[in-house]
């Protein structure tokens, strides 16, 4: 017969509460810490872009794996390398195989805006690039981000990813 007050699952629980409890403080630190290297990344002009997921204008998800499809923004240097999956309108394009927004461009305007629930909202926008005549990027906080890229006779594509310093890479 079992003479313990607790069933043996609970103290395991009770442990586990209390060190969610007890260590909420710290994450709210570590969430200030993040959210100050982001500001300073964007700000700065300087991260990378790590897509995990693109999603077509109809809807559908295609998940990403193998790596290598990124957006990096360094300073004055905007380099894209992601898949394309959608409808093209016209094949003015270089090449049949050619088919993903891949592009290095040193002339682009770039504009941010701080959002209400904080995050930030970041409209790049290449000049003489066929590819993508707007970029639009929803970075949160935590620094997960949607990049939504508007290109001349594609319609339009969204990637999910994370973004995180160049120095990392």
């Amino acid at each position: 017969m079992n003479t313990s007050r607790f069933p043996r699952f609970a103290i395991p629980a009770i442990v586990v509460i209390s060190l969610l409890v007890f260590s909420k403080p710290g994450f709210g630190q570590d969430k200030q810490d993040q959210k100050a290297v982001l500001k300073t990344m964007i700000d700065s002009r300087q991260f990378f872009f790590t897509a995990n997921s693109a999603t077509t204008m109809k809807g559908r998800t295609i998940q990403l794996t193998g790596g290598g499809y990124d957006l990096i923004l360094f300073k004055d240097t905007l380099i894209v390398n992601l898949p394309y999956y959608g409808r093209a309108y016209a094949s003015s394009y270089p090449a049949a195989n050619d088919m993903g927004v891949n592009f290095t461009s040193v002339d682009f305007t770039y504009k941010v805006d701080t959002v209400k629930k904080g995050g930030w909202s970041i409209t790049i926008k290449p000049k003489r690039e066929s590819k993508a005549s707007s970029i639009y990027l929803s970075v949160s906080t935590g620094g997960y981000c949607t990049v939504r890229i508007n290109g001349g006779n594609r319609d339009p594509i969204s990637y999910y990813g994370t973004v995180t310093p160049l120095k990392a890479h």
